[in-house]
């Protein structure tokens, strides 16, 4: 009975993003330096018939040469309006983002900064119980994270190739900005880089002064 229990959580788990829950927009950038793009919002439609919770928070995103992300939390960058939010069924919420600025703006403000905006669910019960009896029950807990980027108009990529062989490629983006995988007009023998990287990969980014290592198809 256990086992079936998982499975079946699991599945639910699975399916959140796409079928429960509606986070818009799932990617952003914003200039930094524009007064009117500083402040944003996020639609969050809840698509279930049960109430969701969730509390949102930023963090700055590197990446390591795999494209794990690398999270720190992120207190000074921005204003939320509410952090945390109570989405009744087949309803929405607005999350309002004012950019504020931060330390490492005011040293290179020519340079992108990545962060992500995590959503992450909390236990939440409105429910009025009609009667006590036992029953199996699983807590499955979801986290959502959108990818933010504060991005002056100034900023662009240079991504180039560092090495290859028979099984990777690694590639090295010299420039300010996120450099986008599918957007690279970059050709090794004839081939572009799209086409030769694994099809799950061709819709990623590299971080700005940063390497990335891509396994062949």
């Amino acid at each position: 009975m256990y086992k079936i229990l998982s499975i079946l959580a699991f599945i639910f788990l699975a399916t959140l993003n796409t079928e429960a829950l509606t986070v818009v927009p799932f990617v952003h950038s914003f200039d930094p330096e524009d007064k009117n793009e500083k402040t944003f919002q996020y639609y969050v439609e809840n698509k279930t018939d049960d109430f969701l919770a969730f509390e949102i928070s930023v963090f700055r995103r590197k990446m390591d040469k795999k494209g794990n992300d690398i999270l720190e939390k992120d207190t000074e960058s921005f204003m939320l309006r509410p952090s945390q939010i109570i989405i009744p069924p087949r309803s929405y919420r607005n999350v309002k983002v004012k950019w504020k600025g931060n330390d490492e703006f005011k040293k290179n403000p020519e340079k992108e900064q990545a962060f992500r905006v995590v959503m992450s669910q909390f236990p939440v019960n409105l429910k009025k119980k009609k009667e006590k009896r036992q029953q199996a029950s699983i807590q499955v807990v979801y986290e959502i994270k959108a990818s933010l980027y504060a991005t002056p108009k100034t900023a662009k990529p240079d991504l180039k190739i560092v090495s290859e062989d028979a099984k990777i490629i690694v590639l090295r983006n010299d420039g300010n900005r996120r450099a986008e995988l599918k957007k690279s007009n970059l050709v090794i023998r004839d081939k572009k880089i799209t086409d030769l990287v694994k099809p799950d990969d061709v819709n990623t980014v590299i971080m700005a002064n940063s390497t990335r290592i891509y396994k062949k198809r």
